[in-house]
C-alpha cells in the first residue's frame, strides 16, 4: 500500500467563474493538470489532427525523404530494421503499410531478443550488405549505435536513424538522424515515441503528392490517418506524456482503431472480447499482446499479425498470438511471487535489484514495472545467467533511470532506454557491485525524497452523491488517459466494507461492496486479493479509487477500482 497521500489543491472560485460552461469535477480535473488558458483547454479538449507539428521541423528529414524516394525510383533495397517491443513493432508495421501503399518493397528486420540483443548488432548488418541492402531505415533504435554507423558508412549503406532514445554518447555519424531527443535539432516537441518518430518519417514521404500519385492513381489526401491507430497502440505502449502531440496522436488513433482497416488488429480486438475501444484498450488490451511475441518467441509474429492483408491469415496468426500471451501471463504470475518473496526481505532499500537464473528475460521488464508500483521505488530485475545477466529498470517518482545507470555504467556491458524505463547487460559476477552503484546514485540524488519516494495523488474527495455515471461520462472527456493525463484516483471516505471476496485464478483479486453513505458500490481490486483478510466487515475505512463504468447484461453502473485503502 501507498500510504502517502496527497490531495491535490482545490481549484480557484476565479478558474470556475471564468468557465462556466465545465461541470465542478470537470474544472478540478483541469486544473489539477495545470490546463488553464483558453487555448490550453481548446487544445486540450479538442485535439485536432491539423494541430500536428510538420514532420519537415526535424532537420534531416529532407534528406531521409530524398534518399527513401530515390531508392523506390531506382529499385534499391530496402529495410525496416526495429526492436522488438510494442512501440517498435507498431512503427515497423507504420512503415511497412506505407511501403505497400506505394507498391514498394521493403523488407523488415527484427532481432532476436534472446540470441541478439536489443539494437542494432554487426552480424545482422553484415548479413544485410551480403543480401545487397542499400537503405536501412531503423526504427525505436539506433541512436547510439555508432561503431554500425560506421560500418554502414564504409560499405555503402545509408543508415536512416528514427528513434526517441537519450543519446548517452557520441552522435552516430549516420546517413540521416531523426530524433527528438537530438540537442542539435529543433524539433519542438521531445515526447514522441518511436511510432510517433516512425509516422512523421510516413507523413513526410507521402507529402510528395506527385511522387506518390505516380504510384498510387487513387491517392487521396490523408491516407496516413489511417496508420494512427498503430501509432496510438505503441504512444500508449511505451508510457510517454499524453499531453501535447502525443495527446493528438492517440486521440485521433482511437477514433481510426474504432473502425479499423488493419484485419490484424480487427481480429485481435474480437479475441479480446473488445467492444469499445479507450486508452486502457491500447495499454492493457492490444500492447501486451504485441509484446508478448518477443517476450517469449520472436516479435515477427506481431509484426505479420498488424500487416497481414488476408482476414482468415490473420486470424490464424492472431490466435498463435493469443495464446502466446496467455503464456507470457502465466510465466509472469510465476515470476512475480518469486521476485516478491526476495522484495520483501530488502524493502529497506532505496532501489530494488532482485536477480535469478529462472526468471525469463523476455518478462523482467514487466515485473520490474509491477514491483515499482506495488513498492513505491525503482526496481530492477535481473535474468541471471551464467556469464552474463540481462534486465530491466523500472522508474518510481521522478528517478530518471538511465542517469542512474549511466553512474553505474563502469559495471556494466551495454545499456540504454529513457527516463522511465531501461534495459541494461552486465556480467553476472558484477550484480553485487552493480547494485552498490544504483543505492549509491539513489543516496546522491538531490532532494531524494522527492525524487525516490512516491505519493500517490487524489484529484479530489467525492461525496456519495459524486459517485455517479454521471460523473465517470465527466471523467471521460479527458481520454485518452496516460503519463501525465493518468486516469483521476480519488479519495472517498467512511467506506464500510459489507462483503469482500478473493477472486481469480490465483485468489490474487479482491471483489468487495462497499457502503458510503446511503448507497451500495461494488468495488475492483486488482492485485488486492490480500485485503480481504486485512479488511473487517462494518469497520468504516477511506478508499483510494477510480470511477468505471461496468456493464453486464445490459445494465450500466458506477463502480469503484481500488487502488489503496486506509484504515
Amino acid at each position: 500500500m501507498i500510504q502517502n497521500w496527497k490531495l491535490k489543491e482545490v481549484v480557484t472560485e476565479e478558474f470556475r467563474e471564468k468557465n462556466p460552461k465545465l461541470s465542478a469535477l470537470q474544472a478540478q480535473l483541469l486544473w489539477n493538470r495545470g490546463i488553464v488558458d483558453d487555448s490550453s483547454l481548446q487544445a486540450f479538449l479538442d485535439p485536432k489532427y491539423e494541430q500536428l507539428h510538420d514532420p519537415f521541423l526535424f532537420q534531416d528529414m529532407s534528406k531521409a525523404v530524398d534518399r527513401i524516394w530515390k531508392a523506390i525510383d531506382s529499385g534499391e533495397k530496402m529495410l525496416v530494421y526495429s526492436d522488438y517491443d510494442a512501440d517498435a513493432i507498431t512503427a515497423a508495421a507504420v512503415l511497412s503499410q506505407t511501403f505497400r501503399y506505394l507498391k514498394t518493397e521493403c523488407g523488415n528486420y527484427i532481432p532476436d531478443r534472446f540470441t541478439e540483443g536489443y539494437g542494432l548488432n554487426i552480424s545482422a548488418f553484415e548479413l544485410l550488405k551480403s543480401q545487397g541492402v542499400r537503405v536501412v531505415i531503423t526504427v525505436d533504435c539506433g541512436t547510439n549505435s555508432v561503431e554500425i554507423a560506421e560500418f554502414c558508412k564504409k560499405n555503402g549503406i545509408d543508415l536512416i536513424i528514427t528513434d526517441h532514445h537519450e543519446i548517452t554518447g557520441p552522435i552516430p555519424d549516420s546517413f540521416a538522424l531523426i530524433n527528438p531527443k537530438n540537442p542539435d535539432d529543433v524539433y519542438p516537441y521531445h515526447q514522441i515515441t518511436g511510432v510517433g518518430v516512425a509516422y512523421k518519417l510516413a507523413k513526410a514521404l507521402l507529402k510528395d503528392t506527385e511522387k506518390v500519385r505516380s504510384r498510387v492513381p487513387s491517392y487521396v489526401e490523408g491516407w496516413d490517418k489511417w496508420l494512427l491507430d498503430l501509432v496510438a497502440i505503441g504512444t500508449v505502449a511505451d508510457c510517454h506524456s499524453l499531453i501535447g502531440e502525443n495527446r493528438i496522436l492517440v486521440s485521433c488513433g482511437l477514433k481510426v482503431l474504432a473502425k479499423t482497416k488493419w484485419p490484424g488488429l480487427r481480429v485481435l480486438l474480437e479475441l479480446a472480447g473488445v467492444d469499445k475501444v479507450n486508452s486502457e484498450t491500447l495499454g492493457f488490451t492490444l500492447a501486451p499482446r504485441i509484446n508478448a511475441a518477443g517476450r517469449l518467441e520472436h516479435a515477427s509474429l506481431a509484426l505479420d499479425v498488424l500487416v497481414a492483408e488476408d482476414v482468415g491469415l490473420a486470424q490464424e496468426l492472431a490466435t498463435r498470438l493469443e495464446k502466446t500471451n496467455e503464456r507470457r501471463k502465466d510465466l509472469t504470475a510465476r515470476i512475480l511471487s518469486e521476485a516478491r518473496e526476495v522484495a520483501e526481505k530488502n524493502q529497506d532499500r532505496k532501489v530494488l535489484v532482485l536477480s535469478h537464473a529462472s526468471w525469463h528475460k523476455g518478462l523482467v521488464g514487466i515485473v520490474a514495472g509491477k514491483l515499482a508500483g506495488e513498492y513505491s521505488r525503482p526496481v530492477v530485475v535481473l535474468e541471471q545467467g551464467e556469464f552474463e545477466a540481462t534486465g530491466s529498470v523500472r522508474s518510481f517518482g521522478s528517478f530518471n533511470t538511465v542517469a542512474a545507470l549511466k553512474s553505474a555504467e563502469d559495471t556494466l556491458l551495454r545499456f540504454g532506454g529513457h527516463k522511465e524505463a531501461a534495459g541494461l547487460t552486465l556480467q553476472s559476477t558484477k550484480i553485487e557491485a552493480f547494485r552498490e552503484k544504483m543505492l549509491l546514485y539513489a543516496d546522491s540524488v538531490e532532494n531524494n525524497e522527492e525524487e525516490i519516494s512516491g505519493e500517490l495523488i487524489l484529484e479530489a474527495e467525492l461525496s456519495p452523491g459524486e459517485i455517479s455515471l454521471a460523473s465517470v461520462k465527466e471523467i471521460n472527456l479527458l481520454e485518452p488517459f496516460g503519463s501525465d493525463n493518468e486516469k483521476p484516483v480519488f479519495a472517498i471516505h467512511n467506506a464500510k466494507p459489507v462483503s469482500l471476496k478473493r477472486i481469480g485464478k490465483d485468489k490474487s483479486h479482491l471483489q468487495a461492496k462497499f457502503q458510503i453513505g446511503n448507497r451500495f458500490v461494488d468495488a475492483i481490486g486488482f492485485g488486492k486479493g490480500y485485503l480481504a483478510d486485512s479488511l473487517s466487515l462494518d469497520v468504516p475505512i477511506s478508499l483510494a479509487g477510480e470511477l468505471i463504468e461496468d456493464t453486464w447484461n445490459g445494465n450500466t453502473r458506477v463502480k469503484l477500482r481500488i487502488v489503496d485503502v486506509k484504515f
